[in-house]
C-alpha cells in the first residue's frame, strides 16, 4: 500500500494525488510535485513521519528547486500544472457536444491526452453521454420518428 503525508495538516494518506482525509486538501499544480515529495515513492517512513510532525506544528514544506526538478522528472507529463478546463469552458464544450456534435469532445482527448490529461478527461466525459445522446437520437429520427 502506497503512503503519502498531507502538505496543508501533515496526516497519513493512502496517496499522494488523493484529497487528505483530514482536511480535504487536494494536491494541483505544482502542489503536486511537493505531494510527491512526501510519499513513499520518494521518502522512507522514517522521512515521512518526519514530515508528518513538521507540517503538523506548524512549518511550512519548502522544497529546494532541485527537489522540485526531481518529482518533475519522476512524474513526467503527468506532473504538468494542469488545472483543467474552468466552468464555463465545461458548459460551453458541453453545449458544443450536444448542439453541434460530440466529436469536438472527443477529439479534444485525442488532441490533448499525453500533454493536458486533466483537460483530456473532463472533455471525454462530457462528450460521451453527449454521443449517446446523439446517437439516440440519429436512430430515433431514423427509425423511429418517421
Amino acid at each position: 500500500m502506497s503512503r503519502a503525508i498531507c502538505v496543508r495538516c501533515g496526516a497519513d494518506k493512502g496517496h499522494y494525488e488523493r484529497i487528505c482525509p483530514a482536511c480535504g486538501h487536494r494536491p494541483e499544480g505544482e502542489g503536486l510535485l511537493v505531494a510527491w515529495l512526501l510519499s513513499d515513492a520518494h521518502l522512507d517512513a522514517g522521512g515521512l513521519d518526519k514530515a508528518a510532525r513538521r507540517i503538523a506544528r506548524g512549518d511550512t514544506i519548502r522544497p529546494s528547486e532541485a527537489m522540485l526538478e526531481r518529482a518533475r522528472r519522476a512524474l513526467g507529463a503527468h506532473a504538468s500544472a494542469d488545472p483543467g478546463l474552468s466552468g464555463g469552458q465545461r458548459l460551453a464544450l458541453l453545449a458544443t457536444s450536444l448542439v453541434l456534435t460530440p466529436t469536438v469532445g472527443l477529439t479534444l482527448w485525442a488532441w490533448w491526452r499525453t500533454e493536458r490529461p486533466r483537460v483530456a478527461l473532463q472533455a471525454l466525459w462530457l462528450s460521451l453521454p453527449a454521443s449517446v445522446l446523439y446517437a439516440v437520437g440519429v436512430l430515433w429520427l431514423r427509425f423511429g420518428g418517421a
